[in-house]
């Protein structure tokens, strides 16, 4: 009898807030799915016991019913290897659960302990995995498999990573390698509905969440990992988040970590109501031919970042960035609160730039000891417009920015304000803007 499985979809993203003056509407992503399983013709119905996963509202996920407990004799065998004592290489048992509740959808389950793994994926849809205990990721770069990343999912939908367990990077022994592979914690290849929430990561080898993931949302997520400057051992290249699908949710999340503490990359983006510590900031980009809008970074706050507010483009690329705001953030010994820097490193294959940065705001900002202000860095061939800043309050009583950044300028490019190629208005800022010729 044929069987046939209907995936209904219902997805309303944020509804377009023309320049709304009140502060209070918020911006919102609603995804919702409803899954319906009929037989043929006999009218009969097949029952699926999914269990669902749903946090905040913005994201719904539904899991198979099988169980699947890494140190059951199903997958360790009678020599019961895998012991959870953080010595033992428990890779294989760990990736048969995944096969084992691949096959129908289930829960992949990590009891307390701490469980040495190497590389290993999800290996069907609708399968959670669960932490109770600890994974401790193998620092044996001689034995590696490869250039694996350590928990991957390609091609699969109803996903989720969930529990108050850790995942330990050791990222020491790799951050000391840069320029060799170093893998990624968690990297998602063309999924479909995800649901991170509650665990957290520490030290990292390379970027930690890598996320090609539609409807995706990450909720209560902790990264740690020593920034990379100013350290004895600095952690280079840890982003926290990077997001490369839509739409994409991350809240009450804390970053604190040694690159951007989000980097986005996608359309229907919403970060909110998040604490981010060292780091790189809240980041757009680094972008090239790429054409993203509708994104909002909200109730952030941020502690010794190297940036605050973040847009960075390359030049020589077409692309567009628009209808962004950055609002409601508080930002304490920050490096620069706020910067759009069109000359980021490496160059791009169009003759000119021809990327468009425009509408983007900056409301309701406050920044204390701060080591500069902003700079609006750019490019006289497409300059920037629509800037809005209002309610930014900085300490200090003279506008500063970064002067490194501003010498990758060519001398006809340069100015010797922070403000380069940039037009917009102005609203209560202090100290006074510095792009008094454009911006109104």
């Amino acid at each position: 009898k044929k069987q046939t499985c209907v995936l209904f979809v219902i997805l309303r993203k944020k509804q377009r807030l023309l320049k709304m003056r009140r502060a209070a509407v918020a911006r919102f992503l609603v995804v919702t799915i409803t899954t319906t399983l009929l037989s043929g013709a006999s009218g009969g119905s097949l029952q699926q016991d999914y269990r669902v996963i749903r946090d905040s509202g913005s994201v719904t996920v539904r899991i198979g019913p099988a169980l699947c407990d890494i140190t059951s004799p199903q997958f360790t065998g009678e020599a019961f290897d895998c012991k959870g004592d953080g010595k033992t290489d428990c890779t294989a048992e760990l990736q048969a659960a995944f096969d084992a509740c691949g096959k129908t959808g289930g829960r992949v389950i990590v009891p307390l302990g701490t469980f040495l793994i190497k590389a290993v994926h999800f290996n069907g849809s609708h399968t959670e995995l669960h932490l109770d205990g600890d994974l401790l990721v193998s620092n044996d770069r001689k034995h590696w498999p490869g250039e694996l990343d350590i928990i991957t999912a390609k091609g699969l939908d109803n996903l989720a990573i969930t529990g108050t367990g850790k995942i330990k990077g050791q990222g020491l022994e790799w951050w000391q390698h840069r320029d060799d592979f170093r893998p990624k914690t968690v990297y998602f290849s063309n999924v479909d509905t995800a649901i991170l929430m509650d665990f957290t990561v520490e030290n990292p080898p390379n970027h930690c969440l890598e996320l090609y993931c539609a409807s995706c949302e990450l909720s209560r997520v902790k990264v740690f990992a020593p920034p990379s400057t100013h350290v004895d051992n600095p952690s280079h290249n840890t982003d926290a988040v990077d997001v490369h699908g839509s739409p994409f949710h991350i809240h009450d999340c804390n970053f604190t970590t040694g690159d951007d503490n989000v980097a986005m990359h996608a359309n229907d983006t919403l970060v909110e109501n998040s604490y981010f510590g060292t780091g790189h900031g809240a980041s757009i980009g680094s972008l090239c031919d790429v054409w993203l809008r509708n994104i909002t970074v909200r109730n952030i706050d941020f502690h010794g970042t190297t940036a605050g507010a973040r847009i960075k483009t390359h030049p020589k690329c077409a692309g567009e960035v628009t209808d962004v705001t950055y609002e409601n953030l508080r930002m304490t010994n920050v490096e620069q609160v706020v910067q759009i820097d069109m000359f980021y490193e490496g160059n791009g294959d169009q003759k000119e730039t021809t990327m468009k940065i425009h509408g983007v705001t900056f409301s309701n900002i406050t920044s204390q000891n701060q080591q500069y202000v902003g700079l609006l860095n750019c490019d006289p061939q497409s300059p920037c417009s629509d800037l809005t800043f209002k309610h930014f309050h900085a300490s200090g009583s003279k506008w500063t920015c970064h002067d490194d950044q501003i010498k990758k300028l060519s001398d006809d490019a340069r100015s010797t304000s922070c403000c380069n190629a940039a037009s917009g208005s102005a609203d209560d800022v202090v100290p006074e803007f510095p792009c008094r010729k454009g911006l109104h």
